[in-house]
């Protein structure tokens, strides 16, 4: 019998079925018209911590193992059988591997391709179903039990520390972290490597880099978070932000064909993702947390084929042209034939003395204007603007950005949905 008991606490147990399903003999069938058989030896390593093109695989005969490799130490993660398969949320995200898969018995497997394998998700919705529940679930334990690439070495005490653990943890992005303040061999160590207070945290990545106090951009990069985007070709549509709203529009925007990149400066959610719960969200009774929401919303528009750049910012839109380019921090110009933008609310605050004597009690700030004066705003087209669209054609402004709009999460997501269609005309025009 094959032994595919994996490295997780018995409390998972009961949820064993969801993160290692076996296939049924039909469902396997299904997947090998869309890839091709592929003879496995004993020892052959399949995919490698690091790599950023990671085939799929459905074991037919033999066993393939996956493995946690730090430097010449292996931890176990779990060995799948005939009729279980490999991969987890990298599959969907394209960023690199966090585990190596090696062959343990030889035999046979099914191997796929990662496009045909997004294709096949988005036809086969039986299939879809068991391999995105059984690779978010893998993604969740791996999280849980730390089995990352980053060990993060810090102090609770320090702003930096908590901006990288929230920065890792809402990009679902399993790590270790070690307290100095509770780990005196640790602090130690790194005096003997003469880091300086200004240093801390420091963060090393992918076991040969070392990155003293870094920015969430240069987590990103050190990570390959954006590495398989390809930011140079025209897009249909170019979302900024990954709030509720915009996230919406990605998911409805990619299941309805169109090629679909979403510009996020930090981590998606919005501010949505940093709530505890959310409780009067429509179809969670019990409620839903900002991150798991924004979580569930990340990978479905991930598996529709939509790209999410992370830590990456717009910066500026040219809007003399067409089709529109818009800046991204630190990189090129993206070409979008239509844009949303669903960047959120910042609000600003008058730089009076004593001002947070009088807020709420005689003292109100706002700035809002009506997109009403077609004439003043300079309307270009004979046609009225569409339902969200700015006084630029083509983009439309949805979520807590928008002037006038209504706070809360149904109606962001609503908005992002509706924009959508509008985009569609716009492209159609």
């Amino acid at each position: 019998m094959t032994d595919t008991t994996p490295a997780v606490p018995p409390t998972v147990n009961s949820r064993r079925d969801h993160i290692f399903p076996t296939l049924t003999p039909a469902q396997v069938a299904r997947i090998a018209l869309h890839g091709s058989v592929r003879q496995l030896r004993r020892g052959e390593v399949l995919i490698e911590a690091g790599d950023q093109v990671l085939p799929f695989f459905v074991v037919t005969t033999g066993r393939i193992e996956i493995v946690r490799s730090s430097g010449a130490t292996e931890t176990p993660v779990v060995t799948y059988g005939p009729r279980e398969f490999t991969g987890e949320a990298t599959m969907f995200s394209g960023r690199r591997s966090l585990v190596r898969a090696r062959v343990a018995e030889s035999g046979e497997a099914i191997e796929v391709k990662r496009d045909r394998l997004l294709a096949l998700v988005q036809v086969d919705p039986d299939i879809s179903e068991v391999l995105l529940r059984a690779f978010i679930l893998r993604r969740v334990e791996l999280i849980a039990q730390h089995l990352g690439d980053v060990v993060l070495v810090g102090s609770r005490h320090s702003p930096g520390t908590l901006r990288i653990r929230e920065f890792l943890t809402r990009n679902g992005h399993p790590h270790a972290y070690v307290d100095l303040d509770l780990d005196a061999d640790v602090q130690e160590l790194l005096d003997r490597f003469h880091f300086a207070i200004g240093d801390i945290p420091v963060l090393i990545c992918r076991g040969d880099a070392v990155l003293r106090n870094p920015t969430n951009q240069q987590i990103a990069d050190c990570l390959g978070f954006n590495d398989a985007i390809d930011q140079t070709h025209l897009r249909d549509v170019v979302i900024v932000g990954a709030g509720p709203s915009g996230l919406a529009a990605a998911v409805y925007g990619a299941s309805e064909g169109l090629d679909v990149l979403v510009l996020e400066s930090n981590s998606p959610g919005g501010q949505a993702g940093s709530s505890s719960k959310i409780e009067n969200y429509l179809g969670f009774p019990t409620g839903i947390s900002g991150q798991e929401l924004a979580g569930r919303a990340y990978a479905q528009a991930q598996k529709f084929g939509a790209q999410i750049l992370i830590a990456k910012g717009a910066t500026q839109l040219a809007c003399d042209r067409k089709p529109y380019a818009i800046q991204i921090q630190d990189g090129p110009r993206v070409a979008a034939r239509t844009v949303i933008v669903a960047t959120g609310a910042e609000y600003r605050r008058p730089s009076l003395d004593n001002l947070s004597q009088f807020e709420g009690t005689g003292v109100y700030y706002g700035a809002t204007r009506s997109h009403d004066d077609l004439a003043a705003a300079h309307w270009p087209l004979t046609r009225p603007p569409h339902l969200l669209e700015t006084s630029l054609p083509g983009v439309f402004a949805v979520g807590d950005v928008r002037g006038g709009n209504i706070k809360r999460v149904a109606s962001a997501v609503g908005e992002g949905s509706i924009a959508v269609a509008f985009v569609h005309q716009v492209l159609h025009d």
